[in-house]
């Protein structure tokens, strides 16, 4: 895999669990919305980031690109995205 088709995956990825953990945390205090993330982080980023991964690598970088342009301009998270494009033949979680 090309250096930047990674670094494309790496990003999305990350913007992907921004987006998902703000919406998780969108009606909690300050406090809570930290703990909230840390717990997240603690217990589900490692699988998150597996299986994405593995279902990003199927696109070519142009695809990887317009999917991080999606993500920075909706606020939706990789399951909302991946949903309508996917090959049938991808696993879903």
């Amino acid at each position: 895999m090309s250096q930047v088709k990674q670094d494309l995956i790496c990003e999305i990825i990350r913007l992907s669990q921004t987006n998902l953990l703000d919406k998780k945390c969108a009606n909690e205090s300050c406090e809570t919305q930290e703990q909230m993330a840390v717990d997240w982080v603690r217990k589900n980023a490692a699988d998150y980031r597996t299986d994405f991964q593995s279902r990003l690598d199927i696109f070519p970088a142009s695809k990887l690109g317009e999917i991080l342009k999606t993500l920075s301009n909706s606020g939706k998270d990789l399951s909302d995205i991946l949903e309508g494009i996917e090959p049938s033949t991808t696993r879903r979680s």
